[in-house]
């Protein structure tokens, strides 16, 4: 759905390029190269002004809405006291975090969803390890996102020498429950193609709340361990502008939610992970949702929701998470 949806904005794109066109040829006199040249650089610089003013607007709304007494009052002991540790940002630090993150949304809706390839499938690693080596990785998007969300995340553990897979979690706006077979299934894949006894999974936003729904359903003993990254365990405000029954699933201290942290194998399931979030997050707010009252939690200062993934620190933590406590384990032999 999101595949097919973010080409159709390449439709749209295209006729405004074409009528641009004929305005700088026939009614300016531009030769075709300058204006074709000058159709693409407008259409293309006012969608990513487009995609900063969204985020600058995102990261406002998100400051202005934590501060309302129905979200702060709610907020949970441990997390009223890591919110402490949020360090304000200078305008320098708040022109970065939204040219990242309009960076980040632009390449993903622009161009990865609707076209990078292959983006669902295994891909094994081809280093060849002598006795152990890392665990296989799934990697689990976001809401209104595809697998393409983690081209690049794929392609730096490729360099690893780290198999991996992806899922898109369809539909793009049904409920948290429908992605839990799914989730399952993807792990059992993902352990017969490699052989591997367990796997590690890296999850972003969404993708974090519905693996710990999967849990509940299908237990954990099949993973090893976990990162989440800008995931809402604890819901966000910000929820009513969006669609889908997901989205009110991950409404700030749902019931959906309550019900979850409240379950005996969500408890146990968080000490396999370790939660990444960021104190100026432009979507989960108050950014603390995403902290884990039982879990690992590693707070990151200055980056937007989607920028995350390939925040510096993120990318040095699963380099060194991976590599953690290597298995020996053998690839079947294909047939």
């Amino acid at each position: 759905m999101i595949r097919q949806l973010n080409r159709l904005y390449w439709l749209a794109y295209g006729c405004v390029v074409y009528l641009l066109y004929l305005v700088a040829r026939h009614l300016v006199g531009m030769e075709i190269d300058n204006a074709i040249l000058a159709a693409l650089c407008i259409v293309f610089g006012v969608l990513f002004a487009g995609h900063a003013v969204f985020h600058a607007g995102g990261f406002a709304l998100s400051l202005s809405v934590r501060q309302l007494p129905q979200v702060r009052d709610q907020k949970l002991p441990f997390q009223r006291a890591a919110e402490q540790g949020i360090r304000p940002l200078t305008p320098w630090g708040w022109f970065k975090a939204i040219w990242f993150e309009s960076c980040a949304s632009f390449a993903l809706i622009s161009w990865l969803q609707p076209w990078a390839r292959h983006i669902d499938r295994i891909e094994l690693a081809d280093k060849a390890w002598r006795q152990t080596k890392p665990l296989p990785v799934l990697l689990i998007h976001g809401y209104l996102c595809n697998a393409a969300v983690w081209s690049s995340t794929r392609q730096r553990l490729a360099k690893l020498g780290v198999s991996t897979s992806a899922i898109t979690l369809e539909p793009a706006i049904g409920s948290i429950r429908a992605y839990s077979e799914m989730i399952a299934q993807a792990i059992d894949d993902l352990k017969a193609a490699t052989g591997a006894p367990r796997v590690k999974i890296i999850a972003h936003s969404m993708g974090g709340v519905a693996l710990r729904y999967s849990v509940t359903e299908h237990g954990h003993a099949n993973i090893d361990s976990v990162l989440t990254i800008g995931s809402p365990h604890y819901g966000t405000a910000l929820s009513t502008l969006g669609v889908g029954k997901n989205v009110r699933q991950m409404a700030w201290a749902s019931p959906f939610l309550k019900r979850l942290r409240e379950h005996p194998a969500d408890r146990e399931f968080q000490g396999k992970i370790t939660s990444i979030w960021s104190g100026q997050d432009n979507i989960v707010s108050p950014p603390c949702s995403s902290m884990l009252e039982f879990g690992q939690n590693l707070l990151i200062n200055g980056s937007g929701h989607l920028a995350l993934i390939s925040h510096p620190i993120v990318t040095d933590w699963i380099e060194h998470w991976l590599v953690d406590a290597p298995v020996a384990y053998k690839q079947p032999v294909a047939g």
